[in-house]
This record gives structure tokens, sequence and C-alpha cells, in this order.
């Protein structure tokens, strides 16, 4: 951990319905009192860390332990489809989902910096926003619908006469933000995907061949940030990092499945990630490698969450300065 009065940064990256992954690490992290000053979203991250700034671990425990996503992700319209726009679906029945459970105002004044990954499909460039860059609550909604809208399934958004979409697939570790900009001392990168894929038994059919390929570019583009990071010692440049990432055990990476969450599925990922980070904070497994499996204790009486405090959001200096947006050159 770092020092008293140290900079703490969370990286929620994407990971689609296995986030309630985070959402258990969150939970285990924050009844050690350990609580960031800085949340980096990105995808699956923008709704996590949202809920988690509005009502705490415990609030977004809750979500993931009920909802249901797949009806609300494919959600058919007359306007949003694929004859008169740009997606197959809309968004609007996913803005509900995430939006029944934020408080837009909380957030966007919160001690927390909220940063989040954007892909700007008109320029061809990641860009970093949040609750530091808008001037005004419903740009700052704006900017947060345009984190974990799903290209081509989903409407791209505008902002300032350009077209955005989610940037996890461009961006979904922005590890050196937190690092090099921020000024973090102390990282958590709270990944829902794999580092490590189950062996492969046979690869003699296209199809076998086709996914294999896919569950190769999901866990290179999940990771794409800090796997090119070589950690010493749990530590970069003498920032020092934890891995929280389920193991190879939690499967591969079915295209259906990474948007279907369900309520047996995500209980199962929610106590994983709470098991695997009481692991990694007792000594049990490595900071800077994914935690295997473990038994650990259960919460007791629900782990009551706390809001994160703040001191952080302070970039070159300057506290709750709204800077320009940022991408990363």
């Amino acid at each position: 951990m770092s020092p008293r009065g140290g900079r703490t940064a969370f990286i929620l990256a994407g990971g689609g319905s296995r986030g309630a992954y985070q959402a258990g690490c969150l939970r285990r992290l924050d009844e050690e009192g350990i609580r960031p000053h800085l949340l980096i979203g990105s995808s699956i991250g923008v709704p996590n860390s949202l809920v988690y700034a509005t009502a705490g671990a415990e609030g977004l425990w809750e979500l993931w332990s009920e909802a249901f996503s797949l009806p609300y992700i494919v959600t058919p319209s007359l306007r949003r489809n694929a004859l008169f726009g740009n997606s197959f679906f809309s968004m609007n029945g996913l803005q509900r989902l995430v939006e029944s459970r934020v408080d837009f105002g909380r957030c966007f004044h919160s001690d927390i910096e909220l940063t989040y990954v954007l892909a700007n499909l008109s320029t061809g460039h990641e860009e970093l926003r949040g609750n530091r860059t808008e001037t005004d609550v419903d740009r700052f909604r704006t900017v947060t619908r345009i984190g974990y809208t799903i290209p081509l399934l989903h409407p791209l958004i505008e902002l300032d006469g350009d077209l955005y979409s989610d940037g996890g697939f461009l961006w979904n570790v922005p590890f050196e933000y937190a690092v090099e900009d921020w000024g973090a001392d102390e990282i958590y990168i709270l990944s829902a995907l794999p580092s490590d894929l189950p062996r492969a038994e046979s690869l003699r059919s296209l199809p076998r061949v086709a996914m294999r390929m896919y569950d190769l570019l999901c866990r290179t583009v999940g990771h794409s940030s800090y796997l090119q990071k070589r950690l010493e010692g749990g530590q970069w440049r003498g920032t020092e990092v934890t891995v929280l990432a389920p193991s190879a055990q939690t499967g591969a990476f079915d295209p259906i499945g990474m948007l279907n969450a369900h309520p047996s599925k995500s209980k199962r990922l929610l106590w994983r990630g709470y098991r695997d980070t009481d692991a990694v904070l007792r000594g049990g497994a490595a900071r800077s490698k994914p935690a295997k499996a473990a038994v650990a204790r259960a919460p007791a009486g629900g782990g009551g969450a706390q809001k994160s405090v703040g001191g952080g959001g302070r970039v070159n200096g300057s506290s709750g300065e709204r800077r320009p947006r940022s991408a990363r050159s």
C-alpha cells in the first residue's frame, strides 16, 4: 500500500458481463479500507465506477447480484437499426439499467477523479474525459454513456461535432495516464479478463482455430497496456502495482456470453473477485500476477461500503481544475 497521504488509482478495465469480478474485488478492497483518489474506467469499468461512486462497493455488488443484461443490451428500435442508422440496436435499455443506479450530480462533484477512455471515431484517436474535464453534469453524463456504448450494437454518440464509442478496444488499461500524468503512488488494476488462457486441446477444425484467435485477441486487447510493462517486485518506476485478474479457470471468451450477465453467473464472478483479492491482500498471491483461485473467508455482515475519500483529482498540481481532453500520444 502507498504511504498515508499517497495517491491511489484504480483502473477498471473492460470485459463485458465479466465486470462482476471487479465488483467482488472492490468489495474486498473496501473492507480493507483501500479506496481510490482516481478511478479510470474502460467499457464495463465505466458503469462499475459510476455505481461505486454513487452507492459504494455494496451497491455495486447488489447491482450485479440482480441484473439480467442481455434484454437491455439487445433493444430493437424503429429508428436505431442497421437500415436507418449506424447500429443494430438502441442503447436506451442499457442506459436505463445503468442510470437507475447512478447519481450523476454526486459523481460529477465527487472528490474522486472519474476518468474514462473514449474512442473518437471521427478523428481515429482515443481520449480521456470525465468529471475533471467536463463543464457540467449533462456533458459528464454524455461522456459516461460514450464510455460503455458498444460499437455496431449501439449508436455512436456525438460530442462537440465528433462521433464517439466505447474506447476499450483501443486502450483498455490506461496504465500510462495513472503513472506518468496523474502521478499515482499505488495502482490497482482490476481486470475482468484472464491474462492466461486454458490450454487448447484441439485445433483441428476451422471454427476451433477461429475461436482460439478470438480468445487471444480478447486477452491481448484486455491487457494491452500493462502487459507491455515489466513489473519488477510489483512496481513500475517506483509505483506499486497490484494486478487483480481472474484465472484461466474462468474460461475463454464466449462472444455471446460476454454480453449476457445474469445473477447465477455474476454471483460466481463476484465471489471469485472477492476471494482472489483476499488472497492477494493476505499475501497468498503475487501482486503483479493474477491471483490463483483461493478459499477465503466470507465477508462479515455485508462489509458496509463507505464513500471514497478525496485529495485526488489533482492534475499537474491543480486540484479540481477542468483540464482539456487528453489523448495518448
